[in-house]
């Protein structure tokens, strides 16, 4: 399987037929996903309901094995890695969920993981990649570029690169969770918000739900001072995030938006949304106390984007994502003390 993130005749926009070959990959990936990480439940709560005088959908991917979403991407690229290619390691860079699924995703299918991860990453997500076998190679998020980190080792070990969310493969596997959205609850959806990083999620998501309601919108939901999708979307080309906001946000702090990500998220049309950290320790609150949930707070942007703005969902059905629960005991309390 080419490790390429791009797929032929890549261009700024996506053309009909790449958006059709991007939700028939999706519904390949279902199998590979599927046989170690089964479909996650959506969760109802009539506040939220009530809230907007409509139906919000809670996709609990906080109940996936690994606590997040990554895992979908991780089976998908190293299920076809293992089979095609032979693969018996895999390279992987990560805040920490990308990580945790690598190596959840390795110990399944036989594989060595190497994971290149930021030193002052959660250590529940450091114990987390280290229970599952992976061998971690620490770098300094200041100093260090962990693509070079990740480069550097691959000279000293061949082995392929799964990306967190610039990849085909990758983008294809967050996918299926939008694929399960559609399985699960068949009416439209109106709009979905998604806790965004990269963008890997919100292209895969975004894709297959447009491919069965072209009129659903998408947002993206990111913390303020890594807001780098919102300001891309205004501006039309990839923009850096200032970088000046808090890093409770572990999981969304990537700089700017992949090139392939944005250019799906793009197509669809999406639109941002911020939130700041009294709106995201609001929503772990929320979902901590309506329905015994402990989301890490990269996994409640996008319920804190929509309990902070429920105007722009007025009389509508919404699909809010809950991407992650893997969250340090002290960084949690500090979370709903904010929340007051």
């Amino acid at each position: 399987m080419s490790q390429n993130p791009q797929p032929p005749n890549f261009r700024k926009l996506l053309s009909p037929s790449e958006q059709s070959r991007l939700v028939s990959d999706i519904e390949a990936a279902m199998p590979r996903v599927h046989r170690y990480a089964p479909a996650t439940p959506i969760l109802r709560l009539p506040l939220l309901d009530e809230l907007v005088s409509g139906e919000v959908l809670l996709k609990a991917e906080c109940a996936q094995a690994t606590g997040s979403f990554k895992i979908r991407g991780a089976l998908n690229v190293m299920t076809q890695l293992s089979a095609e290619e032979g693969a018996d390691c895999v390279i992987a860079f990560s805040s920490g969920n990308h990580g945790i699924g690598v190596a959840y995703a390795a110990r399944c299918l036989g594989m060595k993981a190497m994971i290149v991860v930021p030193s002052d990453a959660p250590a529940a997500k450091i114990d987390r990649i280290r229970i599952l076998g992976g061998e971690i190679v620490f770098y300094d998020r200041l100093s260090e570029d962990r693509e070079q980190v990740a480069s550097a080792l691959q000279d000293r070990t061949p082995a392929p690169l799964v990306k967190p969310f610039d990849h085909w493969g990758t983008i294809a596997g967050q996918g299926t969770c939008g694929a399960e959205v559609i399985t699960q609850f068949p009416r439209p959806i109106d709009a979905a918000i998604i806790c965004t990083g990269g963008g890997g999620l919100a292209a895969g998501i975004g894709t297959y739900l447009k491919s069965r309601c072209s009129d659903t919108r998408i947002y993206t939901a990111e913390p303020v001072g890594w807001h780098d999708h919102h300001l891309s979307f205004q501006s039309g080309m990839r923009v850096e995030a200032p970088a000046d906001g808090a890093n409770w946000c572990d999981g969304l702090l990537a700089p700017i938006p992949g090139e392939l990500t944005f250019s799906i998220n793009l197509t669809n049309g999406a639109e941002g949304l911020c939130v700041s950290d009294e709106q995201v320790a609001t929503a772990m609150q929320t979902a901590w106390r309506r329905l015994g949930l402990k989301l890490e707070p990269s996994g409640a942007v996008a319920l804190g984007a929509m309990l902070s703005q429920p105007e722009l969902f007025k009389g509508q059905r919404v699909l809010v994502t809950l991407t992650g629960g893997n969250v340090d005991d002290r960084r949690f309390s500090e979370c709903l003390a904010l929340a007051g």
